[in-house]
Parts: C-alpha cells; sequence; structure tokens
C-alpha cells in the first residue's frame, strides 16, 4: 500500500511553502511574500517519529480571477486533494477569515477528506487567541501553528497521523533512478515535455514565460527502468533577473543540473541558439553532466526530408564545443518522437557511466599517440605513455606524460576526439588529468 499522503491547501500567501518546507525539514519549495510562487503540486517524503508519510504543496487558491493559469492551479489543487487522505487548509491568523477562506471551506467540505485548519502565523499568545475565530469555518480541528518557527507543527501532524490508519508500505525501490534536469531558457516547451513523457498534466503549462518556478521532481518508471526528472523555471541571462523569487527559481535550476546524471537541454527549434543556450550547455557540461539537446516545437518548422540536417548542422556550427551531444527533434504538442527522449537517455546513461578495461585503453591510446606527436614547446616535447581510467559518471582519465605543464589545449582535444572515436561516450563529457612522470606540475583540463 502507498503512504499517507497529506495535502497542504489555502488561499495565495498564507504560508503553505513554508509550512511545506517546515514539515519535510529542508528548503524545496520556493517560498517569497508576493502571492502566487507556487503554482504546481510538489510532493515530498517527510517522517514524524517513526512514521513517514508524503506531504503535497499545492498552488494558491484564488477562486475569483477568470484566468488559464489560475483555472491550471485549481486543477492541481484538485488532483492533489484527490490523492490526499487528510487536508491541511492553511490560513493566516493576521487577515482572519476571509471570503475566499470561506469560499474554500465550503470546496473542501464537498471533498468528504478529515480537514485540519492551520491557523499560520500565530506566533504569540495573542495570535494564538485570535485563531479561535477561525472556528467559524465550520471545521473542529483548528490549529495555532507558526510554520516559520515551528510552533504547533508537530502538534499538528501527530494529530493527523493518529487518527488516520497505520498502512504497510511497499518495500523501498532500491534501484538509484537515471536522474534527469530538463533545462533551458523560459518558454522552450519544458513542461510540455515533461507531461507529454508522464502521460498526464503534471506541471502546469503556459504560453507566458516563467509559468515554472520551483524545480519539480518526479519519480516514475518506464520499461523496468526508473527515472527521476526534474522539470526546472527557465534560465535567463543574469543582467535580465531583477526578480527575487525568479533568482530563487534558477537557483534551483542550477541545483538540479548538479545533481543529474543528464541533463536535457530544450532548444526552441523555430529560434536559433543564442548565447544562453551556450552558456546553459557550458554550464552542464562544466559540471561534468552528460547531455542531450532537445529541439522541441518541430511541429511549426516548415520542412523536408534535409530540414533536420540542415537544423542539426547550424546548431553544430554555433555550438561547436559540444559536437558529442546528441540532437533530436521533437514536438510535446503531437507528442512527436518525446518517448525516444527516454531510449536516447538509456544509452546515454550507458556511456555516461562506461568503465574501460586499463589494457584495452591503452591499446586505443598506443594508437592515438603514435599518430600524432605534441609540437616541441620551449624546446621540449611532452611524450604521453600511459592512460587509466579513475572513474566514471563522467568518464575520468589519467594521463601519464613527460612536461605535464606543456600540454596544449588543441592536443587535449585531439586526444578527447580519438577516445570518442574508440569508446564513443556520446553525449557525455571527458575529463582528462595529465601527470607528470617525473617531477613537475598536473596539468588538468575537462575537455
Amino acid at each position: 500500500m502507498k503512504k499517507t499522503v497529506i495535502a497542504l491547501v489555502g488561499r495565495p500567501n498564507v504560508g503553505k511553502s513554508t509550512l511545506f518546507n517546515r514539515i519535510i525539514g529542508k528548503s524545496q519549495a520556493v517560498v517569497h511574500d508576493r502571492p502566487g510562487v507556487t503554482r504546481d503540486r510538489i510532493y515530498a517524503d517527510a517522517l514524524l517519529d517513526d512514521r513517514s508519510f508524503v506531504v503535497i504543496d499545492t498552488g494558491g487558491l484564488n477562486l475569483s480571477p477568470d484566468d488559464d493559469l489560475i483555472a491550471s492551479v485549481k486543477s492541481q489543487v484538485d488532483i492533489a486533494v484527490k490523492e490526499a487522505d487528510a487536508i491541511v487548509f492553511v490560513v493566516d491568523v493576521v487577515d482572519g477569515i476571509t471570503s475566499w477562506d470561506a469560499e474554500i471551506a465550503d470546496r473542501l467540505r464537498k471533498s468528504g477528506k478529515p480537514i485540519y485548519v492551520a491557523v499560520n502565523k500565530a506566533d504569540n499568545l495573542k495570535r494564538g487567541n485570535d485563531a479561535l475565530e477561525f472556528s467559524g469555518l465550520g471545521f473542529s480541528n483548528i490549529f495555532s501553528i507558526s510554520a516559520i518557527h515551528g510552533i504547533g507543527v508537530d502538534d499538528l501532524l501527530e494529530e493527523i497521523l493518529f487518527n488516520l490508519p497505520v498502512v504497510s508500505e511497499e518495500p523501498a525501490d532500491t534501484r538509484r533512478p537515471i536522474k534527469i534536469a530538463v533545462v533551458g531558457r523560459p518558454n522552450v516547451g519544458k513542461s510540455s515535455i515533461v507531461n507529454s513523457i508522464l502521460g498526464e498534466e503534471r506541471v502546469i503549462v503556459d504560453s507566458r514565460p516563467g509559468t515554472t518556478r520551483d524545480a519539480i521532481n518526479i519519480r516514475f518508471s518506464r520499461d523496468a527502468v526508473e527515472y527521476e526528472i526534474v522539470d526546472t523555471a527557465g534560465m535567463r541571462k543574469r543582467k535580465k533577473i531583477y526578480d527575487e523569487v525568479e533568482s530563487s527559481s534558477i537557483g534551483k535550476a542550477i541545483q538540479a543540473i548538479r545533481q543529474s546524471d543528464v541533463a536535457w537541454m530544450v532548444l526552441d527549434a523555430t529560434q536559433q541558439p543564442g548565447q544562453q543556450d551556450k552558456e546553459i550547455s557550458t554550464y552542464i557540461a562544466n559540471h561534468g553532466r552528460a547531455c542531450i539537446f532537445v529541439m522541441n516545437k518541430w511541429d511549426l518548422v516548415e520542412k523536408d526530408h534535409k530540414t533536420f540536417d540542415e537544423f542539426s548542422r547550424f546548431i553544430r556550427r554555433d555550438m561547436a564545443l559540444f559536437d558529442y551531444i546528441p540532437i533530436i527533434s521533437v514536438s510535446a504538442l503531437d507528442n512527436l518522437r518525446v518517448k525516444k527522449i527516454l531510449d536516447l537517455t538509456q544509452v546515454i546513461f550507458a556511456e555516461y557511466s562506461t568503465r574501460i578495461t586499463t589494457s584495452t585503453l591503452n591499446k586505443a591510446f598506443g594508437e592515438i599517440t603514435s599518430e600524432y606527436f605534441h609540437p616541441l614547446v620551449a624546446g621540449k616535447r611532452p611524450m604521453p605513455k600511459y592512460i587509466t581510467q579513475v572513474s566514471t559518471n563522467p568518464p575520468t582519465f589519467v594521463i601519464f606524460t613527460s612536461y605535464a605543464e606543456l600540454i596544449k589545449q588543441p592536443y587535449k582535444r585531439y586526444v578527447e576526439n580519438r577516445l570518442r572515436e574508440a569508446f564513443s561516450f556520446q553525449g557525455s563529457p571527458i575529463v582528462l588529468h595529465f601527470r607528470s612522470t617525473s617531477k613537475g606540475e598536473e596539468s588538468q583540463s575537462t575537455v
């Protein structure tokens, strides 16, 4: 059976995300005093004493405005309520009962689920007394809490869990998932791709840039392979960011790249790659992550049988340093080739995790070094002699050579390209360390 699920629901800016972060014991949801920062539903495992459960953070329920984005938030909240075993209705003691609170209460009452009213921001005695007002909403379980200070939160959770049956959990899946970060500029279709992969409206999609603000972690299985996919906020140039919420969201996108195995760098097929695409790709490579160029919105491109090759040449010309990264054209809107991204991800991850035996590696390395010698530098010629692979994810090699400090970048690129010819490493950066066989400096390079 599944774990107990608790959903946090309420109008915007009452502190749901702060309470969510307090319950799970870490900062996962973006928190800001601006209403409406959280839009998608966010899941996390939590533990109280020896009882584990799942908590869902939801977007603020704004029941009045007629807006497609607001409607999408409502839909996400409805799904969370349907999945939940209990609902925490978060309200703000400072504001008192609002008309929105009353409408949300009526809506939640129809769910038939146990409702617990968490009167937030009750961080002193007067506010604690003011919380009694919320009994007017018609619910018997009223708790004064301060999410930011942790006051009353454990009492609330203990009451909820005490009244819910203990379920026998499914054995934990110990298989390590392939971790995927879906990244790119705003409005290139990252969330649409994630929804298409999952076959459901798991994250909100809107034509306006900046809809995704949190980094949304989703674990799923496909053809007996486990994946953990992270949909991230669009990454703009730093000089164009004047907003604290956007800055926090991009910070989480960067963190998602660092924690990933494979990054899906989403490009807009209707636009040529720009400097920001190059910078994001460079960040992925510099942090040793494998990558796929996912060219979305292919349905909007006028094409014939040569179009993909022409687009690929254009990308290769503009982003020449990333010629090892495969390109796939997709349409999230038409569900065109989207599932093939997962097939390619498996291949890329296998290459990213490949370890070559020392004997096989040195046989190939002997041919590489004998075909092209490093040029003389100040009358000295570096002579690579031996190579060994020291780690995977990404493939990392130590090359023992004379005069390691004199190895030039073109020779490093030559060695990298020849290693790729011999062993592929499609989509994966290669890390090369050059180490002197005698006393001298060690030279390190990521190529």
